[in-house]
């Protein structure tokens, strides 16, 4: 009886301890959230006061810096510059590029006045870098025709229309392959650096003034009296393309 007893408190023992639990554990893994910052490149800031000015008249670079310094603003630096061409930096007080735009457009010294950004001065360099020529005509004491007409070197022009012509105001055109031929020609068959840079007479007074452009040299004819056959050629070749565009007569 002894032994019975003491068998049946060893079974009770053995069923109330605990079992081992011998499953596997799920684990939960946390999602860790990654997040990746983008760095950014900050653009050079724009000055916000300064103005792009491409001078008409590449000659006239120091009435100009004059001129500027005398309207209270500052040529800050020349951006760009060859005999024919002049593109400048000028400072304006802040907050006035609009009002300082017109006024400098108003004088009718520049090409182009606009704010100093990247595009548009790299913008400005490369169409003087492909003019393969400009005329520009200014007035006299009469009814001189007065307009301007650029050709790059793809044949694509542009016409400015100012006084006693046809047609006032801007149009774009474009020369055919015979025509653009033809005006590399003319302006290959002497060296355009032959030329003189002034042709003109001081004492003859009631004249207008003619500036052809080509290859980084600017010919100012005022005076046309010895001028070169080969000069005389390449600008009636252009007159004759705006007469049949009948932009001038």
């Amino acid at each position: 009886m002894k032994y019975i007893s003491l068998s049946i408190l060893l079974f009770a023992a053995m069923c109330s301890s605990p079992k081992k639990n011998n499953e596997p554990k799920l684990v939960e893994s946390e999602e860790k959230e990654i997040t990746v910052k983008e760095e950014t490149v900050e653009k050079p800031k724009v000055p916000e006061n300064e103005l792009i000015v491409v001078l008409k008249n590449a000659e006239s670079i120091n009435d100009i810096k004059s001129l500027v310094k005398n309207s209270g603003l500052t040529w800050s630096k020349m951006a760009y510059e060859t005999d024919a061409s002049k593109i400048g930096i000028v400072k304006v007080p802040v907050g006035k590029r609009k009002f300082w735009i017109d006024k400098l457009q108003q004088t009718d010294e520049f090409r182009l006045v606009d704010i100093n950004t990247d595009e548009t001065l790299a913008k400005a360099i490369s169409e003087e870098k492909n003019n393969l020529l400009s005329i520009r005509k200014t007035p006299c004491f009469g009814e001189c025709p007065v307009y301007s007409v650029k050709i790059d070197k793809e044949g694509n022009g542009v016409y400015n229309g100012v006084d006693y012509v046809l047609v006032k105001g801007i149009q774009e055109f474009t020369l055919s392959d015979k025509q653009l031929k033809e005006l590399n020609n003319r302006l290959a068959t002497k060296g355009f650096d032959s030329f003189k840079k002034v042709y003109d007479n001081p004492k003859v007074l009631d004249l207008g003034n003619t500036y052809i452009v080509h290859d980084g040299k600017q010919v100012k004819i005022r005076l046309w009296k010895d001028i070169p056959d080969e000069l005389i050629n390449i600008h009636e070749y252009v007159l004759d393309i705006l007469f049949e565009k009948e932009f001038i007569e």
